[in-house]
């Protein structure tokens, strides 16, 4: 199919653009126009309601891109980012996910705090939680037409001075968040999804923030192989249909060159086994655009050895940029068309993996190694029980980590105070703790903080990432992971005298990943 695209086709089929509005229309005639390779959809596109998300609006704006494709073999990407958490561009009434971090403190791996069998016996459960969670996280956007999720975070956090990823990642620990990284983007295949582990080279291990400026990484590659590529690896090996570079500059690899637009960075990841298509990262970044120009990155990053260009700054000058490098020899063709063709696999394999035909055409068979241990019919019957909503409540309720303080204290006997955190913060652990049979008002008070609130009261809850509890003056404190009304209910009943189950899946001050309080 590839080898009869014209050059104006091949350029655009490597180009995933964004637009500004609700409307799709405009992005729809440039998909056609530009034989683009599809859009993006972020907040900005996303339609309201008085109760949330305009489902059946957004579904039409969605079909409307499709159509755009005409009769093309090929259909359109149809991205969004949902990692669940901070990052949630479609939110209710789809279900709402606490932070990925949440799957990290569930799965408890390796606890230095924790005695042997319960780590024997909370694990392998509590990993499957993240490819169900995943799962119906990709079956409810598949369900609205879009074919893609640039998710989840193989990026290994190194805690509080990482200012980007911080509660987006599994954890600290370079093997569990491998381990929750594979079942996720399994859970998001099951679901009907094509997934994007990213950012490689790791964005979790870096002081800068690359939508702002360059990071520089610092380590060696002895050291990014051991951690921050681990996740990385075990996804080329598993053959994962997509991986997305970030833009990190690492001298070990090309001094003073954005990854996004080094040959070398490339060249590592193919040698870690990725055969798949490698995505960029938004090329509208200040990491590329402060210093690279829109137009020149696009074919920057694909003579450096990207395949699929997503978000350049001007998306018709992107593509009137690589028409002029092919023509110009400045980039070889022959190049443009091996990006083609891994883009147009990938669109492919996403169509049939949505029919539920996998082994269907070359190329759509969901690889062994992909499908993981739990490809038998006890998997099968489990992958259609239960809910959404009860997932992420279990979820909730698993993570939730007392971090300082006695376990099982009724802390709520004389009521609870409730501040810090915003309106909807507030309003939500008022009513998951009236349902839960506590008066609030008066009595214990409970501090919600967020990324960098103070951390006083009688309780310190930290909303997102557990690290902002480091040296918080509360004598009770807990980690929560997530914002959403199944998280505040699980804090209710950890507040009432319930053990909080989960475990630190980072450090927090001087205490280790693992430790618990209970």
């Amino acid at each position: 199919m590839v080898a009869e695209y014209s050059l104006t086709e091949l350029a655009g089929s490597v180009l995933v653009g964004e637009y500004a509005t609700t409307d799709a229309a405009p992005m729809a005639d440039l998909i056609e126009e530009l034989h683009l390779g599809g859009a993006i959809i972020m907040g900005a596109n996303v339609p309201t309601a008085e109760q949330g998300v305009a489902t059946e609006e957004l579904a039409a704006q969605l079909s409307t891109l499709r159509e755009a494709a005409g009769e093309r073999e090929v259909p359109p990407m149809i991205g969004v980012d949902q990692e669940g958490g901070l990052v949630t561009r479609v939110g209710a009434p789809l279900t709402e996910w606490p932070t990925p971090m949440a799957y990290g403190a569930a799965a408890g791996q390796d606890g230095s705090d924790q005695d042997e069998a319960d780590q024997d016996e909370a694990g392998p459960d509590d990993d499957a939680l993240a490819r169900t969670g995943h799962r119906f996280l990709a079956s409810e956007l598949a369900e609205l037409g879009f074919s893609t999720s640039f998710a989840p975070n193989g990026d290994v956090t190194v805690g509080a001075t990482d200012p980007t990823i911080g509660s987006r990642s599994f954890g600290s620990d370079a093997e569990a968040v491998t381990e929750l990284t594979m079942q996720s983007i399994r859970g998001l295949a099951e679901g009907g999804l094509a997934g994007s582990i990213k950012h490689f080279p790791g964005h979790g291990s870096v002081t800068e923030d690359s939508h702002q400026t360059l990071p520089v990484q610092d380590a060696g590659l002895e050291e990014l192989r051991t951690r921050d590529w681990a996740p990385f690896a075990e996804a080329a090996e598993a053959g994962v249909p997509m991986i997305m570079m970030g833009h990190i500059e690492v001298p070990a690899l090309e001094e003073g060159v954005p990854s996004s637009l080094s040959a070398a960075a490339y060249t590592e990841l193919r040698e870690l086994g990725h055969d798949g298509v490698v995505v960029t990262d938004a090329l509208n970044m200040g990491a590329i655009v402060q210093g690279y120009g829109g137009d020149q990155a696009a074919v920057s990053a694909l003579t450096a050895g990207a395949d699929l260009l997503l978000m350049p700054a001007d998306v018709r000058g992107a593509h009137a940029g690589i028409l002029a490098a092919v023509e110009s020899g400045e980039l070889d063709r022959e190049r443009l068309e091996q990006a083609a063709e891994r883009v147009a696999a990938l669109q492919l394999w996403q169509a049939e993996l949505a029919a539920g035909d996998l082994a269907a055409g070359p190329g759509a068979q969901l690889p062994e190694e992909l499908r993981g241990e739990q490809e038998d019919e006890d998997a099968a019957a489990e992958s259609d029980s239960g809910s959404a909503e009860a997932t992420a409540a279990q979820l909730s309720e698993s993570a939730v980590t007392l971090v300082a303080g006695e376990c099982e204290a009724d802390l709520a006997a004389a009521g609870i105070s409730i501040v810090g955190g915003s309106e909807q913060d507030r309003s939500r652990l008022t009513a998951a703790a009236e349902a839960a049979g506590l008066s609030v008002g008066t009595g214990t008070v409970v501090n919600l903080v967020g990324e960098s609130s103070a951390a006083g009261g009688d309780v310190a809850v930290a909303l997102d990432r557990p690290e902002v509890l480091a040296g918080a003056d509360a004598a009770t404190q807990i980690a929560l992971y997530g914002r959403t009304e199944e998280s505040f209910q699980a804090l209710a009943a950890v507040l009432a005298g319930t053990q909080a189950p989960g475990t630190l899946p980072v450090e927090v001050g001087e205490l280790p990943r693992g430790h618990s309080a209970c």
